[in-house]
């Protein structure tokens, strides 16, 4: 168990891009520059509000490039939001990774600080990652395991990394770890996107950091260790009775 929590790769899939592999073709010395450059550009239109349904045309406006161009690099509008994603996913790495692993006391103070960095990750602009991967992603049957591979799965692995570890101290009984993860994450995550990019914070307000206490308490009572069984009772011995002779 600590191995695992030690060992973790969040998921750096590199397979699902051979599917949508870029378009072969020379290379000049400047080539990977321009395309973090070409990355960047179309990375903050994708993260506007609307930014999932912006077109390649519109992409490759935006990257100050034509249409050509941006499709010799990247070879598609579909393989341009992989890339995009996954660029997402590397930028990522070190916050995952402090969520993985970082030491914050004992398992209420621990979770309480997972959830208020995702809280505050969410607000700097995590929201509308997920809320670009989720729109370019529902019910596409190349980008919806992109979305999964690159974004949503290694916070859960890092969710599930932190729990090992509690387990493992028997702060939080044994249990089927990716559950768990997904029980502590996902209301969380729902929550915002309620209040955040979907405006309810206009039309029915939540108060975030109260519902996180709320849902640490329901998560760590749901997940207490189970209480040791009491230890059999011993009757108190019998007098010796004395032999007749």
């Amino acid at each position: 168990m600590a191995q695992a929590w030690e060992e973790v790769d969040f998921l750096p899939h590199a397979g699902y891009s051979e599917g949508m592999a870029r378009v072969k073709g020379s290379r000049n010395a400047d080539y990977e520059k321009e395309r973090e450059r070409l990355l960047r550009a179309v990375r903050e239109r994708l993260l506007a509000s609307d930014g999932a349904q912006a077109s390649f045309r519109e992409l490759a406006e935006v990257a100050g490039v034509s249409v050509a161009t941006l499709r010799h690099y990247f070879g598609s509008r579909e393989a341009l939001l992989a890339e995009v994603m996954t660029d997402m996913h590397q930028r990522g790495l070190p916050h995952l990774h402090a969520t993985a692993t970082e030491f914050h006391g004992p398992v209420r103070e621990s979770l309480r600080w997972f959830l208020q960095q995702l809280l505050i990750g969410w607000r700097m602009g995590v929201g509308e990652v997920h809320a670009f991967g989720l729109t370019a992603s529902l019910g596409h049957e190349k980008l919806g395991p992109v979305y999964v591979q690159e974004l949503l799965e290694p916070t859960l692995q890092a969710t599930e990394a932190r729990l090992s570890r509690h387990i493992a101290e028997g702060e939080l009984r044994r249990c089927d770890v990716r559950h768990a993860a997904l029980e502590l994450v996902c209301p969380v995550v729902l929550g915002l996107l309620h209040q955040v990019q979907l405006a309810g914070s206009r039309c029915r307000p939540l108060d975030v950091e109260r519902f996180l206490e709320d849902h640490l308490d329901t998560f760590l009572r749901a997940h207490a260790p189970e209480p040791e069984p009491p230890a059999p009772e011993r009757r108190p011995a019998e007098p010796l009775k004395a032999r007749r002779g």
